[in-house]
Protein backbone atom coordinates (compact mmCIF):
# COMPACT_ATOMS: atom_id res chain seq x y z
CA UNK A 1 0.00 0.00 0.00
CA UNK A 2 1.58 3.48 -0.94
CA UNK A 3 0.39 6.29 0.17
CA UNK A 4 1.46 9.98 1.26
CA UNK A 5 2.56 10.00 5.00
CA UNK A 6 1.03 13.28 5.76
CA UNK A 7 -1.99 13.73 3.37
CA UNK A 8 -2.60 10.02 3.47
CA UNK A 9 -3.57 9.63 -0.07
CA UNK A 10 -3.00 7.00 -2.54
CA UNK A 11 0.46 7.39 -4.55
CA UNK A 12 2.21 5.81 -7.31
CA UNK A 13 0.61 2.12 -8.78
CA UNK A 14 -2.42 2.90 -5.70
CA UNK A 15 -3.58 6.41 -6.62
CA UNK A 16 -6.12 4.75 -8.63
CA UNK A 17 -7.95 3.54 -5.32
CA UNK A 18 -8.55 7.42 -3.93
CA UNK A 19 -11.73 8.24 -5.38
CA UNK A 20 -13.32 4.36 -4.82
CA UNK A 21 -11.46 4.84 -0.79
CA UNK A 22 -13.59 8.04 -0.66
CA UNK A 23 -16.83 6.85 -1.55
CA UNK A 24 -16.31 4.33 1.13
CA UNK A 25 -14.61 6.13 3.80
CA UNK A 26 -18.07 8.44 3.25
CA UNK A 27 -20.67 5.72 3.45
CA UNK A 28 -18.55 4.28 6.51
CA UNK A 29 -18.88 7.85 8.46
CA UNK A 30 -22.15 8.87 7.27
CA UNK A 31 -24.08 7.55 10.19
CA UNK A 32 -21.53 9.02 12.52
CA UNK A 33 -21.76 12.18 11.22
CA UNK A 34 -25.32 12.31 11.70
CA UNK A 35 -25.78 10.51 15.01
CA UNK A 36 -22.79 12.81 16.19
CA UNK A 37 -23.67 16.32 15.10
CA UNK A 38 -27.09 15.54 16.57
CA UNK A 39 -25.74 15.15 20.50
CA UNK A 40 -23.13 17.37 19.83
CA UNK A 41 -25.89 19.96 19.26
CA UNK A 42 -28.51 18.38 22.17
CA UNK A 43 -25.06 19.23 24.23
CA UNK A 44 -24.14 22.29 22.76
CA UNK A 45 -27.95 23.18 23.83
CA UNK A 46 -28.16 21.82 27.32
CA UNK A 47 -25.16 23.78 28.40
CA UNK A 48 -27.75 27.04 28.04
CA UNK A 49 -28.34 26.14 31.70
CA UNK A 50 -24.87 27.39 32.70
CA UNK A 51 -25.61 30.32 31.16
CA UNK A 52 -27.96 31.19 33.43
CA UNK A 53 -26.06 30.91 36.43
CA UNK A 54 -22.70 31.83 35.38
CA UNK A 55 -23.39 34.80 33.63
CA UNK A 56 -27.13 35.96 34.02
CA UNK A 57 -26.85 39.16 33.15
CA UNK A 58 -26.25 38.58 29.31
CA UNK A 59 -27.68 34.75 29.67
CA UNK A 60 -29.94 36.23 26.96
CA UNK A 61 -27.56 37.02 24.52
CA UNK A 62 -25.59 33.69 25.22
CA UNK A 63 -29.21 32.04 24.27
CA UNK A 64 -29.12 33.56 20.93
CA UNK A 65 -25.59 32.02 19.74
CA UNK A 66 -26.54 29.15 20.68
CA UNK A 67 -30.04 28.54 19.74
CA UNK A 68 -30.19 30.98 16.39
CA UNK A 69 -26.78 30.68 15.27
CA UNK A 70 -25.27 27.50 16.03
CA UNK A 71 -27.89 24.92 16.75
CA UNK A 72 -29.57 26.09 13.59
CA UNK A 73 -26.21 25.54 11.48
CA UNK A 74 -26.18 21.90 12.85
CA UNK A 75 -29.38 21.00 11.81
CA UNK A 76 -28.96 22.62 7.99
CA UNK A 77 -25.32 19.99 8.19
CA UNK A 78 -27.61 17.46 9.32
CA UNK A 79 -30.66 17.98 7.08
CA UNK A 80 -27.80 18.77 4.15
CA UNK A 81 -27.05 14.85 4.72
CA UNK A 82 -29.81 13.72 3.66
CA UNK A 83 -29.32 15.02 0.14
CA UNK A 84 -28.10 13.90 -3.01
CA UNK A 85 -24.28 15.13 -3.77
CA UNK A 86 -23.55 15.58 0.48
CA UNK A 87 -20.37 13.14 -0.24
CA UNK A 88 -18.38 15.83 -2.12
CA UNK A 89 -18.96 18.59 0.72
CA UNK A 90 -19.47 16.59 3.75
CA UNK A 91 -15.54 17.02 4.75
CA UNK A 92 -16.49 21.29 4.29
CA UNK A 93 -19.45 20.97 6.18
CA UNK A 94 -18.26 19.21 8.75
CA UNK A 95 -15.34 22.09 9.41
CA UNK A 96 -17.42 24.69 9.31
CA UNK A 97 -19.91 23.07 11.51
CA UNK A 98 -16.94 23.12 14.44
CA UNK A 99 -15.67 26.62 13.62
CA UNK A 100 -18.99 27.88 14.07
CA UNK A 101 -19.22 25.95 17.40
CA UNK A 102 -16.15 27.48 18.37
CA UNK A 103 -16.85 30.88 17.43
CA UNK A 104 -20.01 30.88 19.29
CA UNK A 105 -18.18 29.80 22.27
CA UNK A 106 -15.35 32.33 22.06
CA UNK A 107 -18.08 35.13 20.94
CA UNK A 108 -19.71 34.56 24.47
CA UNK A 109 -16.40 34.81 26.30
CA UNK A 110 -16.04 38.25 24.51
CA UNK A 111 -19.43 39.72 25.41
CA UNK A 112 -19.29 37.66 28.79
CA UNK A 113 -19.67 39.20 32.45
CA UNK A 114 -17.32 38.37 34.97
CA UNK A 115 -14.35 35.58 36.14
CA UNK A 116 -16.95 32.71 35.07
CA UNK A 117 -16.49 33.39 31.05
CA UNK A 118 -13.22 32.44 31.23
CA UNK A 119 -14.72 28.76 31.87
CA UNK A 120 -15.85 29.13 28.36
CA UNK A 121 -12.09 28.44 26.93
CA UNK A 122 -13.07 24.38 28.38
CA UNK A 123 -15.81 24.50 26.19
CA UNK A 124 -13.99 24.74 23.38
CA UNK A 125 -11.48 21.83 24.31
CA UNK A 126 -14.55 19.42 24.15
CA UNK A 127 -15.46 21.01 20.51
CA UNK A 128 -11.59 20.99 19.57
CA UNK A 129 -11.82 16.76 20.85
CA UNK A 130 -15.02 16.68 18.77
CA UNK A 131 -13.89 17.99 15.73
CA UNK A 132 -10.96 16.10 15.69
CA UNK A 133 -11.36 12.69 16.90
CA UNK A 134 -15.09 11.86 16.99
CA UNK A 135 -16.69 12.76 13.71
CA UNK A 136 -13.85 11.13 11.69
CA UNK A 137 -12.82 14.33 9.70
CA UNK A 138 -10.12 13.15 7.30
CA UNK A 139 -6.36 14.04 8.80
CA UNK A 140 -6.12 17.24 6.78
CA UNK A 141 -9.47 18.43 7.34
CA UNK A 142 -8.60 17.82 11.21
CA UNK A 143 -5.52 19.43 11.06
CA UNK A 144 -7.59 22.80 9.99
CA UNK A 145 -10.45 22.51 12.27
CA UNK A 146 -7.52 22.23 15.15
CA UNK A 147 -5.61 25.10 13.96
CA UNK A 148 -8.41 27.54 13.10
CA UNK A 149 -9.53 26.55 16.57
CA UNK A 150 -5.88 27.06 18.59
CA UNK A 151 -5.77 30.76 16.49
CA UNK A 152 -9.24 31.91 17.42
CA UNK A 153 -8.62 31.43 20.89
CA UNK A 154 -4.81 33.51 20.75
CA UNK A 155 -7.19 36.30 18.59
CA UNK A 156 -9.68 35.37 21.63
CA UNK A 157 -7.54 35.61 24.59
CA UNK A 158 -4.98 37.95 23.97
CA UNK A 159 -6.40 40.73 21.63
CA UNK A 160 -10.17 40.65 22.29
CA UNK A 161 -10.65 39.54 26.17
CA UNK A 162 -8.39 40.93 29.47
CA UNK A 163 -8.00 37.02 29.93
CA UNK A 164 -5.35 36.73 32.63
CA UNK A 165 -1.68 35.53 31.81
CA UNK A 166 -2.19 32.01 33.43
CA UNK A 167 -5.25 31.38 32.36
CA UNK A 168 -4.44 31.75 28.83
CA UNK A 169 -1.38 29.83 29.06
CA UNK A 170 -2.85 27.11 31.01
CA UNK A 171 -5.77 26.67 28.46
CA UNK A 172 -3.20 26.71 25.62
CA UNK A 173 -1.32 24.14 27.20
CA UNK A 174 -4.73 22.22 27.00
CA UNK A 175 -5.24 23.42 23.67
CA UNK A 176 -2.00 22.49 21.84
CA UNK A 177 -2.37 19.07 23.85
CA UNK A 178 -6.23 18.53 22.58
CA UNK A 179 -5.15 19.40 19.13
CA UNK A 180 -2.24 16.73 19.52
CA UNK A 181 -4.24 14.24 20.50
CA UNK A 182 -7.04 14.69 18.49
CA UNK A 183 -4.52 14.61 15.44
CA UNK A 184 -3.19 11.27 16.72
CA UNK A 185 -6.68 10.01 16.32
CA UNK A 186 -7.93 11.13 13.35
CA UNK A 187 -4.33 9.77 11.43
CA UNK A 188 -5.29 6.47 13.11
CA UNK A 189 -8.58 6.04 11.80
CA UNK A 190 -8.40 7.47 8.80
CA UNK A 191 -4.85 5.64 8.27
CA UNK A 192 -6.61 2.06 9.54
CA UNK A 193 -9.78 2.87 6.90
CA UNK A 194 -7.21 3.22 4.38
CA UNK A 195 -5.42 0.31 5.10
CA UNK A 196 -8.84 -1.80 5.44
CA UNK A 197 -10.44 -0.47 2.00
CA UNK A 198 -6.56 -1.53 0.12
CA UNK A 199 -6.91 -5.07 1.58
CA UNK A 200 -11.05 -5.42 1.10
CA UNK A 201 -10.14 -4.31 -2.93
CA UNK A 202 -7.63 -6.94 -2.94
CA UNK A 203 -9.66 -9.68 -1.80
CA UNK A 204 -12.31 -8.44 -3.71
CA UNK A 205 -9.94 -8.41 -7.58
CA UNK A 206 -8.78 -12.18 -5.90
CA UNK A 207 -12.23 -13.15 -5.84
CA UNK A 208 -12.82 -11.51 -9.47
CA UNK A 209 -10.41 -14.01 -10.78
CA UNK A 210 -11.21 -16.86 -8.67
CA UNK A 211 -14.68 -16.83 -10.19
CA UNK A 212 -13.34 -16.26 -13.53
CA UNK A 213 -11.12 -19.23 -13.20
CA UNK A 214 -13.85 -21.32 -11.70
CA UNK A 215 -16.43 -20.62 -14.49
CA UNK A 216 -13.48 -22.01 -17.00
CA UNK A 217 -13.11 -24.85 -14.98
CA UNK A 218 -16.86 -25.47 -15.04
CA UNK A 219 -16.63 -25.57 -18.30
CA UNK A 220 -14.29 -27.43 -19.37
CA UNK A 221 -15.86 -29.74 -16.88
CA UNK A 222 -18.94 -29.57 -18.60
CA UNK A 223 -17.11 -30.75 -22.50
CA UNK A 224 -15.91 -33.28 -20.94
CA UNK A 225 -18.95 -34.80 -19.68
CA UNK A 226 -20.83 -33.84 -22.71
CA UNK A 227 -17.97 -35.53 -24.71
CA UNK A 228 -17.95 -38.65 -22.55
CA UNK A 229 -21.74 -38.89 -23.01
CA UNK A 230 -20.89 -38.39 -27.01
CA UNK A 231 -18.15 -41.37 -27.19
CA UNK A 232 -20.33 -43.07 -24.73
CA UNK A 233 -16.93 -45.22 -24.01
CA UNK A 234 -17.32 -49.05 -23.53
CA UNK A 235 -15.26 -50.94 -20.11
CA UNK A 236 -14.36 -54.12 -19.23
CA UNK A 237 -14.12 -57.52 -20.69
CA UNK A 238 -16.67 -58.35 -23.40
CA UNK A 239 -17.33 -61.75 -24.39
CA UNK A 240 -17.51 -61.96 -28.31
CA UNK A 241 -17.77 -65.35 -30.11
CA UNK A 242 -14.49 -66.62 -31.90
CA UNK A 243 -16.15 -67.80 -34.66
CA UNK A 244 -19.21 -65.39 -35.75
CA UNK A 245 -18.12 -62.53 -33.40
CA UNK A 246 -21.35 -62.04 -31.83
CA UNK A 247 -21.09 -60.57 -28.68
CA UNK A 248 -23.38 -61.73 -25.41
CA UNK A 249 -25.00 -58.85 -23.34
CA UNK A 250 -25.57 -58.83 -20.22
CA UNK A 251 -28.18 -60.45 -20.04
CA UNK A 252 -27.02 -63.52 -21.89
CA UNK A 253 -28.45 -63.03 -25.40
CA UNK A 254 -26.20 -62.99 -28.35
CA UNK A 255 -26.30 -59.79 -29.90
CA UNK A 256 -24.40 -58.82 -33.21
CA UNK A 257 -21.45 -56.60 -33.35
CA UNK A 258 -22.76 -53.55 -34.74
CA UNK A 259 -26.32 -54.25 -33.16
CA UNK A 260 -24.29 -54.38 -29.29
CA UNK A 261 -22.59 -51.17 -30.67
CA UNK A 262 -25.26 -49.40 -31.51
CA UNK A 263 -26.74 -50.37 -28.34
CA UNK A 264 -24.29 -49.23 -26.16
CA UNK A 265 -22.76 -46.40 -27.53
CA UNK A 266 -23.66 -43.51 -30.00
CA UNK A 267 -21.97 -45.24 -33.13
CA UNK A 268 -23.82 -45.53 -36.09
CA UNK A 269 -23.64 -47.59 -38.66
CA UNK A 270 -23.36 -47.86 -42.38
CA UNK A 271 -22.52 -50.99 -44.30
CA UNK A 272 -19.96 -51.82 -47.23
CA UNK A 273 -17.73 -54.64 -48.64
CA UNK A 274 -14.17 -54.65 -48.12
CA UNK A 275 -11.81 -55.37 -51.41
CA UNK A 276 -11.09 -59.04 -50.23
CA UNK A 277 -14.25 -60.19 -49.29
CA UNK A 278 -15.54 -59.06 -52.56
CA UNK A 279 -12.94 -60.76 -53.88
CA UNK A 280 -14.26 -64.00 -52.28
CA UNK A 281 -17.88 -63.64 -52.64
CA UNK A 282 -17.73 -62.34 -56.10
CA UNK A 283 -14.47 -63.13 -57.75
CA UNK A 284 -15.73 -65.73 -60.28
CA UNK A 285 -18.87 -63.79 -61.57
CA UNK A 286 -18.73 -62.57 -65.15
CA UNK A 287 -19.45 -59.13 -64.32
CA UNK A 288 -16.69 -58.76 -61.55
CA UNK A 289 -14.05 -60.34 -63.58
CA UNK A 290 -11.80 -57.51 -64.88
CA UNK A 291 -11.74 -57.20 -68.72
CA UNK A 292 -8.81 -57.84 -71.26
CA UNK A 293 -7.82 -54.28 -72.70
CA UNK A 294 -8.00 -56.12 -76.25
CA UNK A 295 -11.75 -57.20 -75.63
CA UNK A 296 -14.59 -55.01 -76.48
Amino acid sequence: MQINPFTLKFTGPDQDLEYGFLRYFYKESLTVFRVGFFLGLVLYSLFAFFDAFSMPEVKEELWKIRFFLVGPFIGVGIILSYFRGFHRYWQLISLLIILVAAFGIFWMIVIGHGPYKYYYYAGNILVLFFGMAFIRARFVWSLAMGLSIIFMFIVTALFLTKTPMIVTSMFGFYYVGGFIVGGASAYSVEFFSRKNFYFLTIIEKDRSKLDEINKILKKQYDDLRKAKEEIGLLAGLIPICANCKKIRDDKGYWNQLEEYLETHTNVAFSHAICPECMERLYGKEEWFRPTDGNNN
